[in-house]
């Protein structure tokens, strides 16, 4: 790094601002070449460079290579802190190696590291996150008998946790507990109440939460609204629907894609596609950009009303539009080729599908079954999967699943 002839070396500070900028722009190998060069230039390898290292990993989505940098420390005469296994276990738990995290957080003490608040947190919501809510509640008991107190955070998670397993008792008994410890619940304990709630059914007293937090003065965000926007179009109650909407807007917060899929979704469902429509048109006018999941939506609602020719339309207009389908997207227009007995329209999707890297599952191979015990012409429709380039493949799994 230093030009030959200076007599000013970089020092660790150096190295490490450097590592820290490749990590924050994902450039890891830029990252570990310069770790590389530390270590080649018999540079003091500090805590402050594996934290920025295993940090930056983490979040780049390669937590194996962050366990692997954790383990080195060591090697260097590196002890981790408290920075550095809240790093990993973060990064553990959103990978969902949720045990790996444990055990991290169990080793801890052997470094000399005492678990703090922050640390507490991110295992409490790894854990209710993975529907292990049991252990987050021992985890709970065991900070508090370690003399640290829970925030909002702790209380919202373990919330979030409680609904996950079908335990609304608990989650309210969690939210009547946490008032008592002189907390304010914010706007996310609020929305995920009122998300438990409406999964629940129970809408009077997802409204009534939706009162109350703003007589609090806390003000519900776009997401909040969207948990209530969706339970109750789920099950076509259109005018409450409509009048939290509005009152949405009338607090001026936008609707944002997941609001207007939520309502293309239902109506799509309840066969009101031609509603759906002009609500995509509305989304493009106001400068929401329709999504996969737009699409999708308004495809199941062709099919559903038998406009499979439409459909097919709105399928090819995809990519032109930027949106890549997904494998939900070849299925429903897949199904409604093979309803409308269009089967060899159908393999034709499947092989494109599986051109694009996609392989059918067992959603597909079933669609395709039943496509096939109704055909006129199976002789017609085997000679063309024979003809196909995963021909074989598809066979192969068509007979497995016979």
């Amino acid at each position: 790094m230093a030009e030959e002839g200076s007599c000013c070396k970089p020092n660790v500070v150096t190295y490490n601002t450097l590592i820290h900028g490749f990590c924050r722009e994902g450039e890891i190998a830029e990252a570990r070449k310069v770790l590389h060069e530390m270590i080649t230039e018999r540079v003091n390898l500090d805590v402050i460079t594996f934290n920025i290292l295993i940090d930056g990993l983490c979040k780049n989505g390669d937590v194996k290579a962050a366990q692997k940098v954790f383990k080195e420390m060591a090697t260097y005469g590196v002890v981790p802190d408290l920075k550095t296994h809240c790093s990993l276990i973060d990064g553990l738990c959103k990978n969902g190696n949720v045990s790996a995290a444990q055990r991290v957080f169990e080793d801890m003490p052997a470094h000399g590291v005492v678990p703090d608040l922050y640390t507490y947190n991110i295992l409490i919501n790894g854990l209710c996150s993975h529907g292990d809510r049991n252990s987050a509640l021992r985890m709970f008991e065991k900070m508090i008998a370690k003399g640290v107190a829970p925030d909002i955070i702790t209380y919202s998670s373990l919330i979030l946790g409680s609904f996950g397993v079908g335990d609304s008792h608990k989650a309210f008994q969690l939210y009547e507990e946490l008032f008592g410890c002189g907390l304010q619940p914010n706007v996310y304990t609020y929305t995920t109440l009122i998300h438990g709630c409406c999964k629940e059914g129970a809408f009077l007293r997802a409204l009534e939460l939706l009162h109350e937090m703003i007589a609090q003065g806390v003000m519900p965000n776009v997401v909040t609204y969207n948990c209530l926007i969706h339970g109750l179009s789920s099950v076509g109650e259109w005018s409450h629907s409509i009048a939290i909407f509005r009152k949405m807007v009338s607090q001026g917060i936008s609707p944002n894609v997941v609001t207007f899929n939520t309502y293309i979704d239902s109506l799509c469902k309840h066969g009101l596609t031609c509603e759906a429509e002009k609500l995509v048109g509305l989304m493009e006018e106001i400068g929401v950009k329709p999504n996969v999941i737009t699409i999708t939506s308004l495809l199941h609602g062709y099919v559903l009303e038998g406009r499979v020719d439409e459909a097919t339309d709105l399928f090819n207009t995809m990519t032109q539009k930027g949106i890549v389908p997904n494998q939900h997207s070849y299925n429903t227009l897949i199904n409604g080729y093979c309803k409308s007995g269009r089967i060899i329209e159908a393999l034709q999707l499947v092989e494109k599908m599986m051109m694009q890297g996609l392989k059918p599952d067992d959603i597909t191979i079933d669609i395709i079954l039943c496509g096939l015990s109704n055909c006129e012409n199976p002789d017609e429709v085997k000679l063309f999967i024979s003809g196909m380039g995963d021909g074989r493949k598809l066979l192969e799994e068509l007979n497995r699943c016979k």
